[in-house]
């Protein structure tokens, strides 16, 4: 297959159509996987359920799907996609710019998010994390940004969105220190907000069941039996993002351009 030439000055329509028949794993998404909950799935086993080009661009359609049709609605990239594909700074900077995009979008949908972690989140996968509005994760597994250990910053809005959530000292010490982060540490500081206690077998089925036990009262209404007012809880997200800008994108990308091309890698 004819690898397709990634440009950062493309469209990002037109990066994400150059990234979908790159790489393996898929990215699922279930309208109703419980009462008033989506779910969005993440499928590269092979891979430590890492981005591909492909996943990118999958990704990327559900969220625009959502942010036009929220009603709608009732993460380590892959380092073998990387190299075989986006080894060029021109496609490094394209990935950057389309997941940089895609993630701001996604971390402002009306919608409230958590995502379930029943493994070890590094790297890109790190990065999706900061663009939900909470974390459950198995107490057994760890977080780590490792992007300063490959020669990497942070090309997705991670260290923005982190900021907001765990302070500017916090967020120093895990991005530029890249230090192993437990499931009880993550709690700690406010990166992590349920842990769950089960054996590795369990732990995917057990994360996403405490997930969506803990978005009951984003659903449910003070009666069990009525929907809590959607449009009320929507509008509450829409204020609490209100103040993000999409400013820094130029900045990251800069940043991210002169660590890549540091002689020390």
């Amino acid at each position: 297959m004819a690898i397709p030439t990634i440009l950062a000055t493309d469209p990002l329509s037109t990066i994400a159509e150059n990234l979908r028949p790159l790489g393996q794993g898929a990215v699922h998404f279930t309208r109703d996987h419980s009462p008033g909950i989506g779910l969005v799935v993440l499928d590269n086993p092979t891979r430590h359920n890492s981005f591909s080009g492909k996943m990118m661009a999958e990704f990327r359609d559900i969220v625009l799907h959502l942010e036009k049709d929220p009603d709608d609605l009732h993460t380590y990239s892959d380092l073998a996609f990387a190299k075989e594909y986006a080894g060029s700074q021109e496609a490094r900077e394209a990935v950057n710019r389309l997941m940089h995009d895609t993630l701001s979008l996604f971390s402002r949908l009306p919608l409230i998010t958590m995502a379930s972690v029943s493994g070890p989140a590094l790297g890109g996968g790190t990065e999706f994390l900061t663009a939900f509005d909470f974390v459950c994760m198995n107490a057994s597994t760890f977080i780590r940004f490792v992007q300063t250990r490959r020669g990497f910053t942070s090309p997705w809005g991670g260290a923005r969105r982190l900021i907001s959530r765990i302070g500017r000292k916090n967020t120093l010490l895990l991005l530029a220190g890249a230090p192993i982060i437990t499931a009880p540490i993550g709690q700690k500081i406010g990166l992590v907000d349920r842990v769950v206690e089960t054996t590795d077998a369990e732990a995917y089925d057990a994360c996403l069941s405490a997930a969506v036990e803990f978005m009951q009262p984003f659903v449910v209404g003070d009666n069990k039996h009525d929907r809590a007012p959607l449009s009320a809880v929507r509008g509450m997200k829409q204020l609490v993002v209100r103040a993000d800008l999409d400013a820094d994108l130029d900045y990251e990308m800069k940043i991210f351009a002169k660590a890549v091309g540091s002689p020390n890698l």
